[in-house]
């Protein structure tokens, strides 16, 4: 159980692996590789405009040690993409970043490449904020509008994989939805009964489900409730029933909670660190540590 993100940074420390990052012409997303170079967690391939990259790297007194520009002919966000997902493909990065681009354009050129590996990409966030006793993870809120169960029982096992991957032995992963009573009028409660009864042993993972928000965090609330499933009130891991219930969760943490955050996508033949254009440069750089961290726990496993 990990109760910080700056953990994975010190862990990260030293991996010195690569990352491809596409359209990395911003000052955030070179102010978090430049930090991730610094403490040696990767060097990078910045593709974008190179005229742009240098100048914002001139800007911050910063040399060009560690990095290799690359701006393809036409300069598109899309060539970008493209560009980015070749390197890892070829195996001269070991992950992938989304710099200041659209996600569609990003992941449209994932997608088309031979990085899938399985049916279905899935967005997973990590928050630190005070009123949790530890790092929290959140499946999807991204990524996929309206799962079903089976797109469900995928995402969930995208996160139990980074979770595995990055040093969990254990996990308590919730079912989300508005209550804990199964109804057949509430097809996100169905769906948590299903993956509740799956076989997670795998993973070492306890999913229990349906639950509101509360008794998936708070012993009070399933105290007060008599709610007694294994693994209730102390969560590492909420599934959420639907992309707005998990976007509106995660833009609350951060916006009203103050949380810090990092966040990958899984599904794909490596970590891709994906956070929001406007997110600070330090959720890229813990989202850098958390890539490199999954990277190398792929490579022991």
């Amino acid at each position: 159980m990990q109760h910080s993100l700056n953990e994975f940074v010190e862990r990260a420390r030293g991996l010195h692996l690569r990352v491809a990052v596409a359209s990395a012409h911003d000052e955030d997303v070179l102010r978090s590789v430049l930090a991730a170079r610094e403490q040696g967690i990767c060097s990078a391939l910045l593709f974008g405009k190179a005229e742009k990259i240098r100048e914002i790297l001139a800007a911050l007194q910063a040399g060009e040690a560690g990095f290799t520009i690359i701006e393809p002919e036409d300069g598109s966000d899309e060539a970008c993409a493209r560009a980015a997902v070749a390197a890892v493909v070829d195996g001269e990065a070991n992950y992938l970043m989304k710099g200041i681009l659209n996600t569609t354009i990003f992941l449209r050129a994932v997608v088309h490449s031979e990085l899938m590996r399985g049916a279905l990409l899935s967005h997973v966030m990590l928050f630190e904020f005070p009123a949790y006793h530890k790092l929290l993870f959140l499946t999807d809120g991204a990524m996929n509008p309206a799962p079903d169960f089976e797109k469900k029982r995928i995402i969930l096992e995208n996160a139990a994989r980074l979770l595995s991957l990055i040093g969990y032995n254990t996990i308590n992963a919730a079912c989300i939805s508005g209550s804990e009573v199964v109804s057949e009028k509430i097809p996100s409660t169905m769906d948590a009964k299903a993956l509740a009864a799956l076989d997670w042993s795998g993973y070492h993972m306890t999913v229990f489900g349906p639950v509101a928000l509360d008794l998936a965090i708070s012993p009070a609330a399933c105290a007060h409730k008599r709610y007694s499933a294994a693994g209730a009130g102390d969560a590492d891991l909420l599934l959420m029933p639907n992309y707005e219930t998990g976007n509106c969760l995660g833009k609350s943490l951060v916006y009203f909670a103050q949380a810090r955050s990092a966040g990958l996508v899984m599904g794909a033949r490596c970590p891709i660190v994906l956070v929001s254009r406007a997110d600070p440069a330090d959720a890229k750089l813990t989202s850098l540590a958390l890539g490199a961290i999954a990277v190398d726990g792929g490579k022991q496993a």
